[in-house]
Protein backbone atom coordinates (compact mmCIF):
# COMPACT_ATOMS: atom_id res chain seq x y z
CA UNK A 1 0.00 0.00 0.00
CA UNK A 2 1.45 3.31 -1.12
CA UNK A 3 2.07 5.40 1.79
CA UNK A 4 0.36 9.38 1.75
CA UNK A 5 3.39 11.59 3.15
CA UNK A 6 0.64 14.50 2.34
CA UNK A 7 -2.43 15.56 1.20
CA UNK A 8 -2.29 16.95 -2.88
CA UNK A 9 -3.65 19.88 -3.85
CA UNK A 10 -6.31 18.67 -6.01
CA UNK A 11 -7.43 16.16 -2.59
CA UNK A 12 -7.75 19.57 -0.80
CA UNK A 13 -9.87 20.81 -3.42
CA UNK A 14 -12.09 17.40 -4.05
CA UNK A 15 -12.01 18.01 0.15
CA UNK A 16 -13.78 21.56 0.03
CA UNK A 17 -16.00 20.11 -2.92
CA UNK A 18 -17.44 16.83 -0.64
CA UNK A 19 -18.08 19.58 2.28
CA UNK A 20 -19.53 22.30 -0.17
CA UNK A 21 -21.75 19.78 -1.79
CA UNK A 22 -22.56 17.43 1.64
CA UNK A 23 -21.61 14.33 -0.49
CA UNK A 24 -20.13 12.33 2.15
CA UNK A 25 -20.26 12.34 6.10
CA UNK A 26 -16.97 11.41 8.05
CA UNK A 27 -17.07 7.47 8.72
CA UNK A 28 -19.13 6.50 5.25
CA UNK A 29 -18.48 3.18 3.47
CA UNK A 30 -17.98 4.64 0.10
CA UNK A 31 -18.52 1.95 -3.49
CA UNK A 32 -16.10 3.54 -6.18
CA UNK A 33 -16.47 2.87 -9.42
CA UNK A 34 -13.99 2.07 -11.33
CA UNK A 35 -13.47 1.61 -14.98
CA UNK A 36 -9.57 2.35 -15.17
CA UNK A 37 -9.69 4.97 -17.72
CA UNK A 38 -8.32 8.69 -16.34
CA UNK A 39 -10.88 10.23 -14.81
CA UNK A 40 -11.98 6.75 -12.16
CA UNK A 41 -8.21 5.90 -11.70
CA UNK A 42 -8.10 9.46 -10.16
CA UNK A 43 -10.98 9.43 -7.92
CA UNK A 44 -9.93 6.18 -6.33
CA UNK A 45 -6.30 7.64 -5.72
CA UNK A 46 -8.51 10.96 -4.31
CA UNK A 47 -10.35 9.19 -2.17
CA UNK A 48 -7.90 7.19 -1.07
CA UNK A 49 -5.67 9.99 0.04
CA UNK A 50 -8.67 11.62 2.44
CA UNK A 51 -9.85 8.25 3.46
CA UNK A 52 -7.83 8.50 6.97
CA UNK A 53 -8.94 11.75 7.92
CA UNK A 54 -12.54 11.52 6.80
CA UNK A 55 -12.45 7.56 8.43
CA UNK A 56 -14.07 6.77 4.60
CA UNK A 57 -14.22 3.17 4.20
CA UNK A 58 -13.90 2.70 0.46
CA UNK A 59 -14.21 -0.62 -1.69
CA UNK A 60 -13.56 -0.37 -6.02
CA UNK A 61 -16.59 -2.14 -8.12
CA UNK A 62 -15.39 -2.70 -11.63
CA UNK A 63 -17.56 -3.37 -14.30
CA UNK A 64 -16.57 -5.69 -17.50
CA UNK A 65 -19.00 -5.32 -20.54
CA UNK A 66 -17.47 -7.73 -22.52
CA UNK A 67 -17.42 -5.42 -25.59
CA UNK A 68 -14.07 -4.93 -26.44
CA UNK A 69 -12.49 -8.98 -26.09
CA UNK A 70 -9.32 -8.85 -24.34
CA UNK A 71 -8.73 -5.11 -24.19
CA UNK A 72 -12.12 -5.08 -21.42
CA UNK A 73 -10.09 -8.34 -19.53
CA UNK A 74 -7.15 -6.37 -19.31
CA UNK A 75 -9.28 -3.64 -17.73
CA UNK A 76 -10.37 -5.45 -15.13
CA UNK A 77 -6.28 -7.12 -14.27
CA UNK A 78 -5.63 -3.55 -14.47
CA UNK A 79 -8.28 -2.27 -11.52
CA UNK A 80 -7.19 -5.34 -9.69
CA UNK A 81 -3.75 -4.22 -9.55
CA UNK A 82 -4.76 -0.95 -9.24
CA UNK A 83 -6.66 -1.58 -5.63
CA UNK A 84 -3.85 -3.79 -4.62
CA UNK A 85 -1.42 -0.92 -4.52
CA UNK A 86 -4.00 0.84 -2.84
CA UNK A 87 -5.01 -1.43 -0.03
CA UNK A 88 -8.95 -0.96 -1.16
CA UNK A 89 -11.06 -4.28 -1.60
CA UNK A 90 -12.05 -5.17 -5.07
CA UNK A 91 -15.15 -6.67 -6.86
CA UNK A 92 -15.49 -7.46 -10.73
CA UNK A 93 -18.94 -7.93 -12.39
CA UNK A 94 -19.95 -8.11 -15.63
CA UNK A 95 -23.09 -7.34 -17.47
CA UNK A 96 -24.56 -8.69 -20.72
CA UNK A 97 -25.70 -6.43 -23.34
CA UNK A 98 -26.83 -8.46 -26.08
CA UNK A 99 -29.14 -11.09 -24.26
CA UNK A 100 -32.96 -10.11 -23.68
CA UNK A 101 -32.36 -8.06 -20.95
CA UNK A 102 -30.06 -5.82 -22.98
CA UNK A 103 -32.36 -5.55 -25.41
CA UNK A 104 -35.68 -5.07 -22.77
CA UNK A 105 -35.89 -1.40 -24.28
CA UNK A 106 -36.76 -0.87 -27.39
CA UNK A 107 -35.12 1.55 -29.53
CA UNK A 108 -32.47 2.18 -26.86
CA UNK A 109 -29.01 2.57 -28.40
CA UNK A 110 -25.85 0.45 -27.21
CA UNK A 111 -24.61 3.34 -24.62
CA UNK A 112 -28.06 4.05 -23.05
CA UNK A 113 -27.98 0.19 -22.15
CA UNK A 114 -25.11 0.06 -20.92
CA UNK A 115 -25.48 2.87 -18.95
CA UNK A 116 -29.15 1.93 -17.35
CA UNK A 117 -27.30 -1.73 -16.95
CA UNK A 118 -24.40 -0.24 -15.11
CA UNK A 119 -26.55 1.86 -12.56
CA UNK A 120 -28.64 -0.88 -11.72
CA UNK A 121 -25.39 -3.59 -11.32
CA UNK A 122 -23.74 -0.31 -9.05
CA UNK A 123 -27.36 -0.37 -7.09
CA UNK A 124 -27.06 -4.00 -6.10
CA UNK A 125 -23.75 -4.26 -5.05
CA UNK A 126 -24.35 -1.39 -3.24
CA UNK A 127 -26.89 -2.56 -1.04
CA UNK A 128 -24.95 -6.00 -1.02
CA UNK A 129 -22.49 -4.41 0.54
CA UNK A 130 -24.03 -1.75 2.40
CA UNK A 131 -22.42 1.20 1.55
CA UNK A 132 -23.77 4.48 2.36
CA UNK A 133 -22.51 6.63 -1.11
CA UNK A 134 -21.56 5.46 -4.66
CA UNK A 135 -18.63 7.73 -6.22
CA UNK A 136 -18.58 8.04 -9.85
CA UNK A 137 -15.93 9.72 -11.64
CA UNK A 138 -17.72 12.63 -13.77
CA UNK A 139 -15.45 15.73 -13.90
CA UNK A 140 -16.10 19.21 -15.55
CA UNK A 141 -15.23 18.20 -19.36
CA UNK A 142 -18.27 15.07 -18.47
CA UNK A 143 -20.20 18.20 -17.82
CA UNK A 144 -19.13 20.68 -20.42
CA UNK A 145 -19.85 17.96 -22.90
CA UNK A 146 -23.59 17.13 -21.33
CA UNK A 147 -24.53 20.52 -21.50
CA UNK A 148 -23.41 21.24 -25.38
CA UNK A 149 -25.11 17.59 -25.95
CA UNK A 150 -28.86 19.07 -24.50
CA UNK A 151 -28.39 22.24 -26.28
CA UNK A 152 -27.75 20.60 -29.66
CA UNK A 153 -31.33 18.50 -28.90
CA UNK A 154 -32.86 21.96 -28.19
CA UNK A 155 -33.72 20.92 -24.12
CA UNK A 156 -34.73 22.88 -21.70
CA UNK A 157 -33.48 23.94 -18.15
CA UNK A 158 -34.14 20.40 -16.84
CA UNK A 159 -31.28 19.32 -19.54
CA UNK A 160 -29.23 22.05 -19.11
CA UNK A 161 -28.61 21.44 -15.53
CA UNK A 162 -26.59 19.24 -17.00
CA UNK A 163 -25.19 16.24 -14.48
CA UNK A 164 -26.17 16.66 -10.96
CA UNK A 165 -23.90 16.41 -8.01
CA UNK A 166 -25.70 13.51 -6.60
CA UNK A 167 -28.05 11.63 -7.70
CA UNK A 168 -31.31 10.01 -5.51
CA UNK A 169 -28.81 11.12 -2.32
CA UNK A 170 -26.96 7.29 -3.49
CA UNK A 171 -24.75 8.37 -6.45
CA UNK A 172 -22.30 11.20 -5.84
CA UNK A 173 -19.87 12.63 -8.12
CA UNK A 174 -16.65 14.49 -6.44
CA UNK A 175 -14.79 15.64 -9.47
CA UNK A 176 -17.41 17.90 -10.90
CA UNK A 177 -15.30 20.71 -10.55
CA UNK A 178 -12.25 19.41 -11.90
CA UNK A 179 -10.88 19.21 -15.23
CA UNK A 180 -9.54 16.61 -17.28
CA UNK A 181 -6.26 18.43 -17.84
CA UNK A 182 -5.97 18.65 -13.75
CA UNK A 183 -6.55 14.89 -13.81
CA UNK A 184 -3.58 14.00 -16.03
CA UNK A 185 -1.44 16.50 -14.03
CA UNK A 186 -2.57 14.71 -10.60
CA UNK A 187 -1.92 11.04 -12.38
CA UNK A 188 1.50 12.44 -13.85
CA UNK A 189 2.51 13.73 -10.83
CA UNK A 190 1.80 10.42 -8.43
CA UNK A 191 3.26 8.63 -11.14
CA UNK A 192 -0.57 6.36 -11.69
CA UNK A 193 -0.86 4.65 -14.84
CA UNK A 194 -4.49 4.65 -16.67
CA UNK A 195 -6.13 2.72 -19.49
CA UNK A 196 -7.37 4.06 -22.57
CA UNK A 197 -10.59 2.83 -23.91
CA UNK A 198 -10.36 2.84 -27.74
CA UNK A 199 -14.71 3.49 -27.97
CA UNK A 200 -14.06 6.62 -26.91
CA UNK A 201 -12.10 8.01 -30.01
CA UNK A 202 -14.58 6.37 -32.35
CA UNK A 203 -16.91 9.40 -33.95
CA UNK A 204 -19.90 7.36 -34.34
CA UNK A 205 -21.10 9.28 -30.75
CA UNK A 206 -22.15 12.53 -30.71
CA UNK A 207 -20.41 12.84 -27.20
CA UNK A 208 -17.11 11.77 -28.90
CA UNK A 209 -17.21 14.50 -31.84
CA UNK A 210 -18.16 17.18 -28.84
CA UNK A 211 -15.13 16.24 -27.27
CA UNK A 212 -12.74 15.77 -30.12
CA UNK A 213 -14.26 18.89 -32.19
CA UNK A 214 -16.71 20.84 -30.83
CA UNK A 215 -14.85 21.60 -27.46
CA UNK A 216 -11.41 22.52 -28.95
CA UNK A 217 -13.06 24.87 -31.13
CA UNK A 218 -14.59 26.26 -28.80
CA UNK A 219 -11.67 26.82 -26.72
CA UNK A 220 -10.33 28.79 -28.85
CA UNK A 221 -12.68 31.62 -28.29
CA UNK A 222 -12.57 30.96 -24.49
CA UNK A 223 -9.97 28.76 -23.20
CA UNK A 224 -12.04 28.87 -19.86
CA UNK A 225 -15.04 27.09 -22.09
CA UNK A 226 -15.51 24.18 -19.67
CA UNK A 227 -15.20 26.11 -16.42
CA UNK A 228 -18.21 28.79 -17.86
CA UNK A 229 -20.30 25.85 -19.26
CA UNK A 230 -19.84 23.82 -15.91
CA UNK A 231 -21.11 27.03 -14.02
CA UNK A 232 -23.71 27.71 -16.07
CA UNK A 233 -24.86 24.15 -15.47
CA UNK A 234 -24.48 25.47 -11.91
CA UNK A 235 -27.61 28.19 -12.50
CA UNK A 236 -29.24 26.55 -14.74
CA UNK A 237 -29.66 23.54 -11.71
CA UNK A 238 -30.82 25.84 -9.26
CA UNK A 239 -32.98 27.85 -11.28
CA UNK A 240 -34.33 24.26 -12.42
CA UNK A 241 -35.25 23.62 -8.76
CA UNK A 242 -36.71 26.46 -7.97
CA UNK A 243 -39.04 26.25 -11.10
CA UNK A 244 -40.05 22.88 -9.88
CA UNK A 245 -40.08 24.18 -6.34
CA UNK A 246 -42.69 26.38 -7.49
CA UNK A 247 -44.81 24.11 -9.77
CA UNK A 248 -45.20 21.98 -7.10
CA UNK A 249 -46.64 24.66 -4.76
CA UNK A 250 -49.04 26.10 -7.67
CA UNK A 251 -50.27 22.28 -8.26
CA UNK A 252 -50.97 22.00 -4.90
CA UNK A 253 -53.51 24.38 -4.94
CA UNK A 254 -55.08 24.08 -8.15
CA UNK A 255 -55.34 19.79 -7.84
CA UNK A 256 -57.19 17.35 -6.34
CA UNK A 257 -56.79 13.51 -6.75
CA UNK A 258 -59.23 10.54 -8.10
CA UNK A 259 -57.02 7.94 -7.30
CA UNK A 260 -54.64 7.31 -9.61
CA UNK A 261 -55.91 10.57 -11.51
CA UNK A 262 -54.82 13.97 -10.84
CA UNK A 263 -57.35 16.73 -12.17
CA UNK A 264 -56.03 20.21 -12.04
CA UNK A 265 -58.65 23.54 -12.48
CA UNK A 266 -58.54 24.44 -15.81
CA UNK A 267 -58.17 28.34 -15.09
CA UNK A 268 -55.81 28.27 -13.06
CA UNK A 269 -53.65 26.48 -15.49
CA UNK A 270 -53.79 28.59 -18.00
CA UNK A 271 -53.44 31.74 -15.43
CA UNK A 272 -50.48 30.68 -15.47
CA UNK A 273 -47.10 32.20 -17.70
CA UNK A 274 -46.31 29.44 -20.21
CA UNK A 275 -43.30 28.33 -19.31
CA UNK A 276 -45.04 26.92 -15.88
CA UNK A 277 -47.75 25.64 -17.82
CA UNK A 278 -45.77 23.37 -19.69
CA UNK A 279 -43.59 22.74 -16.72
CA UNK A 280 -46.98 21.84 -14.66
CA UNK A 281 -48.44 19.64 -17.81
CA UNK A 282 -44.97 17.64 -17.84
CA UNK A 283 -44.48 17.40 -14.01
CA UNK A 284 -48.28 15.61 -14.17
CA UNK A 285 -48.09 13.40 -16.83
CA UNK A 286 -44.47 12.19 -15.60
CA UNK A 287 -46.36 11.79 -12.22
CA UNK A 288 -49.58 10.16 -13.33
CA UNK A 289 -47.61 7.52 -15.99
CA UNK A 290 -44.84 6.71 -13.53
CA UNK A 291 -42.87 7.88 -16.26
CA UNK A 292 -38.65 9.38 -15.60
CA UNK A 293 -38.38 10.84 -19.57
CA UNK A 294 -40.57 12.82 -21.58
CA UNK A 295 -43.31 14.26 -22.78
CA UNK A 296 -41.46 15.34 -25.65
CA UNK A 297 -41.94 19.29 -26.16
CA UNK A 298 -44.33 18.34 -28.96
CA UNK A 299 -46.72 16.54 -26.90
CA UNK A 300 -47.13 19.02 -23.89
CA UNK A 301 -47.89 21.88 -26.18
CA UNK A 302 -50.79 19.68 -27.83
CA UNK A 303 -51.67 19.22 -24.33
CA UNK A 304 -52.16 23.01 -23.54
CA UNK A 305 -53.03 23.70 -27.29
CA UNK A 306 -55.98 20.61 -28.08
CA UNK A 307 -56.94 20.34 -24.07
CA UNK A 308 -56.55 22.71 -22.04
CA UNK A 309 -57.42 26.05 -24.82
CA UNK A 310 -59.80 23.42 -26.65
CA UNK A 311 -64.13 22.42 -26.09
CA UNK A 312 -64.97 20.76 -22.74
CA UNK A 313 -64.51 16.59 -24.11
CA UNK A 314 -61.17 16.98 -25.84
CA UNK A 315 -58.41 14.87 -25.14
CA UNK A 316 -55.35 13.47 -25.64
CA UNK A 317 -53.17 10.42 -24.88
CA UNK A 318 -48.92 10.90 -24.54
CA UNK A 319 -47.32 8.43 -23.15
CA UNK A 320 -49.71 6.16 -21.59
CA UNK A 321 -51.16 9.10 -19.86
CA UNK A 322 -54.95 10.12 -21.18
CA UNK A 323 -55.69 14.02 -20.63
CA UNK A 324 -59.15 14.95 -20.92
CA UNK A 325 -60.78 18.20 -20.37
CA UNK A 326 -64.31 17.86 -18.61
CA UNK A 327 -65.83 21.49 -18.10
CA UNK A 328 -63.24 23.43 -15.67
CA UNK A 329 -61.17 20.44 -14.96
CA UNK A 330 -57.99 18.68 -16.91
CA UNK A 331 -58.18 14.91 -16.45
CA UNK A 332 -55.10 13.32 -16.52
CA UNK A 333 -55.29 9.14 -15.91
CA UNK A 334 -53.46 6.44 -16.93
CA UNK A 335 -54.70 5.14 -20.26
CA UNK A 336 -57.39 2.48 -20.49
CA UNK A 337 -54.41 0.43 -21.97
CA UNK A 338 -52.05 0.98 -19.20
CA UNK A 339 -54.61 0.80 -16.25
CA UNK A 340 -55.30 -3.28 -17.92
CA UNK A 341 -51.76 -4.10 -17.88
CA UNK A 342 -51.35 -2.60 -14.61
CA UNK A 343 -54.24 -4.71 -13.54
CA UNK A 344 -52.92 -7.83 -15.45
CA UNK A 345 -49.77 -7.79 -14.35
CA UNK A 346 -50.56 -7.01 -10.62
CA UNK A 347 -53.02 -10.15 -10.57
CA UNK A 348 -50.44 -12.22 -12.02
CA UNK A 349 -47.70 -11.23 -9.39
CA UNK A 350 -50.33 -11.81 -6.77
CA UNK A 351 -51.32 -14.92 -8.33
CA UNK A 352 -47.70 -16.47 -8.45
CA UNK A 353 -46.83 -15.05 -4.83
CA UNK A 354 -49.71 -17.11 -3.51
CA UNK A 355 -48.04 -19.83 -5.10
CA UNK A 356 -44.85 -19.27 -3.14
CA UNK A 357 -45.88 -18.56 -0.30
CA UNK A 358 -44.20 -21.55 1.56
CA UNK A 359 -40.57 -20.97 -0.06
CA UNK A 360 -38.01 -20.33 2.26
CA UNK A 361 -36.98 -17.42 -0.21
CA UNK A 362 -38.47 -13.48 0.01
CA UNK A 363 -41.34 -12.70 -2.05
CA UNK A 364 -43.19 -9.69 -3.20
CA UNK A 365 -45.15 -7.94 -5.08
CA UNK A 366 -44.30 -4.76 -7.27
CA UNK A 367 -45.70 -1.32 -5.65
CA UNK A 368 -46.48 1.05 -8.37
CA UNK A 369 -47.04 4.91 -7.21
CA UNK A 370 -49.72 5.86 -6.84
CA UNK A 371 -51.50 2.30 -6.30
CA UNK A 372 -52.82 0.08 -3.83
CA UNK A 373 -52.42 -3.31 -2.94
CA UNK A 374 -53.43 -6.27 -0.98
CA UNK A 375 -50.75 -8.27 0.97
CA UNK A 376 -51.60 -11.76 1.05
CA UNK A 377 -49.84 -13.27 3.73
CA UNK A 378 -51.95 -11.19 6.28
CA UNK A 379 -54.89 -9.79 4.43
CA UNK A 380 -53.92 -5.93 4.77
CA UNK A 381 -53.93 -3.25 2.07
CA UNK A 382 -51.02 -0.93 1.15
CA UNK A 383 -51.63 2.30 -0.14
CA UNK A 384 -48.79 4.39 -1.81
CA UNK A 385 -49.26 8.17 -3.29
CA UNK A 386 -47.02 10.78 -4.53
CA UNK A 387 -47.35 14.21 -2.65
CA UNK A 388 -46.85 17.38 -4.21
CA UNK A 389 -45.59 19.36 -2.70
CA UNK A 390 -44.72 17.00 0.42
CA UNK A 391 -47.92 17.52 3.06
CA UNK A 392 -47.16 20.45 4.88
CA UNK A 393 -46.35 20.08 8.80
CA UNK A 394 -46.69 16.16 8.75
CA UNK A 395 -43.43 14.34 9.50
CA UNK A 396 -43.01 10.92 9.52
CA UNK A 397 -43.24 8.86 12.22
CA UNK A 398 -40.67 6.68 13.05
CA UNK A 399 -43.37 3.85 14.20
CA UNK A 400 -46.82 3.52 13.38
CA UNK A 401 -49.22 2.73 9.92
CA UNK A 402 -47.96 5.34 8.14
CA UNK A 403 -44.91 6.71 6.72
CA UNK A 404 -43.49 9.43 4.37
CA UNK A 405 -40.47 9.08 2.21
CA UNK A 406 -38.76 11.52 0.39
CA UNK A 407 -39.55 10.65 -3.27
CA UNK A 408 -35.79 11.26 -4.61
CA UNK A 409 -34.05 9.22 -2.48
CA UNK A 410 -34.84 6.04 -4.34
CA UNK A 411 -34.85 4.82 -7.87
CA UNK A 412 -36.96 2.15 -9.71
CA UNK A 413 -39.70 0.36 -8.91
CA UNK A 414 -40.90 -0.17 -4.99
CA UNK A 415 -41.70 -3.57 -3.99
CA UNK A 416 -43.58 -4.87 -0.96
CA UNK A 417 -41.78 -8.42 0.31
CA UNK A 418 -40.97 -10.69 3.18
CA UNK A 419 -37.84 -10.19 4.96
CA UNK A 420 -34.75 -12.45 3.95
CA UNK A 421 -31.54 -13.44 5.19
CA UNK A 422 -28.74 -10.53 5.73
CA UNK A 423 -31.23 -7.75 5.15
CA UNK A 424 -29.96 -4.32 6.60
CA UNK A 425 -32.28 -1.20 7.36
CA UNK A 426 -31.11 2.04 10.06
CA UNK A 427 -33.70 2.37 11.84
CA UNK A 428 -35.21 5.97 12.35
CA UNK A 429 -34.26 7.21 15.93
CA UNK A 430 -31.37 5.08 16.13
CA UNK A 431 -28.39 7.73 15.60
CA UNK A 432 -27.71 5.90 12.08
CA UNK A 433 -27.13 2.74 13.12
CA UNK A 434 -27.56 -0.11 10.66
CA UNK A 435 -29.00 -3.42 12.16
CA UNK A 436 -30.00 -6.52 10.80
CA UNK A 437 -33.54 -7.22 10.29
CA UNK A 438 -33.21 -10.98 12.31
CA UNK A 439 -32.14 -8.54 15.02
CA UNK A 440 -33.94 -5.75 14.88
CA UNK A 441 -37.13 -8.31 14.75
CA UNK A 442 -36.03 -9.69 18.16
CA UNK A 443 -35.50 -6.57 19.84
CA UNK A 444 -39.38 -6.02 19.37
CA UNK A 445 -40.23 -9.62 20.54
CA UNK A 446 -41.88 -9.86 17.00
CA UNK A 447 -42.77 -13.82 16.96
CA UNK A 448 -41.31 -16.07 14.34
CA UNK A 449 -44.90 -16.99 12.40
CA UNK A 450 -44.98 -12.95 12.01
CA UNK A 451 -41.98 -12.03 11.22
CA UNK A 452 -42.38 -14.75 7.90
CA UNK A 453 -45.45 -12.65 7.12
CA UNK A 454 -44.62 -9.12 7.59
CA UNK A 455 -44.57 -6.72 4.52
CA UNK A 456 -41.27 -4.70 4.33
CA UNK A 457 -41.24 -2.17 1.57
CA UNK A 458 -38.16 -2.17 -0.76
CA UNK A 459 -36.26 0.30 -3.29
CA UNK A 460 -33.16 -0.48 -5.25
CA UNK A 461 -31.47 0.85 -2.74
CA UNK A 462 -32.71 -1.00 0.41
CA UNK A 463 -35.50 -1.79 2.74
CA UNK A 464 -37.21 1.65 3.33
CA UNK A 465 -39.87 0.33 5.92
CA UNK A 466 -40.80 -2.53 7.90
CA UNK A 467 -44.64 -1.35 7.79
CA UNK A 468 -46.09 -1.23 10.89
CA UNK A 469 -43.32 -0.83 12.77
CA UNK A 470 -40.45 1.06 11.79
CA UNK A 471 -38.67 3.21 8.98
CA UNK A 472 -35.11 3.51 7.54
CA UNK A 473 -33.94 7.19 7.99
CA UNK A 474 -32.19 7.56 5.25
CA UNK A 475 -35.41 7.73 2.93
CA UNK A 476 -37.72 9.45 5.23
CA UNK A 477 -38.85 13.16 3.84
CA UNK A 478 -37.08 16.02 5.53
CA UNK A 479 -37.55 19.58 5.58
CA UNK A 480 -35.93 19.72 2.01
CA UNK A 481 -38.17 17.09 0.39
CA UNK A 482 -39.47 18.53 -2.53
CA UNK A 483 -41.52 15.41 -3.47
CA UNK A 484 -43.29 12.52 -1.17
CA UNK A 485 -44.15 9.05 -1.31
CA UNK A 486 -46.67 8.55 1.47
CA UNK A 487 -46.98 4.56 2.13
CA UNK A 488 -50.04 3.50 4.30
CA UNK A 489 -50.83 0.12 6.11
CA UNK A 490 -54.40 -0.45 6.31
CA UNK A 491 -56.42 -3.36 8.05
CA UNK A 492 -59.26 -3.12 5.07
CA UNK A 493 -59.59 -2.06 1.51
CA UNK A 494 -59.75 1.96 1.87
CA UNK A 495 -62.92 3.26 0.30
CA UNK A 496 -63.57 4.67 -2.99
Amino acid sequence: MDSQVAITPLARRVAATLVARRLFEPGDCILVAVSGGPDSVALLALLAELAPSWRLRLCALHINHGLRGEESDEDARFVAALCERLGISFRCERIDLGGPAGDRKRGSSLQERAREARYELLIRVGRELGVDKIALGHTADDQAETLLMWMLRGAGTAGLAGIPPTRESFFVRPLLDVTRADILDYLDERRLAFRTDSSNAKPLYLRNRIRQELLPLLKRYNPAVVQVLTRQADILREENHCLDQWVQEQLACLSRRDGRALSVDRAGLLALPLALQRRMVRTVIRRTGGLTKGPTFRAVASVLDVVARGQSGSAVTVQGVSVERAYGWIRFSPSAEANQAFQKGLAAEEGDLSVRLGSPQAVGLLLPVPSVLRWPLTGQVIRAGLDVPPTAGLAPAMGGRTAIFDADRVTGPLLVRTWKAGDLFCPAGMQGQRKKLQDYFADIKLARRERAKAPLLVAPEGVMWVAGYRADHRFLATSRTTRTVTVELLDESPSG
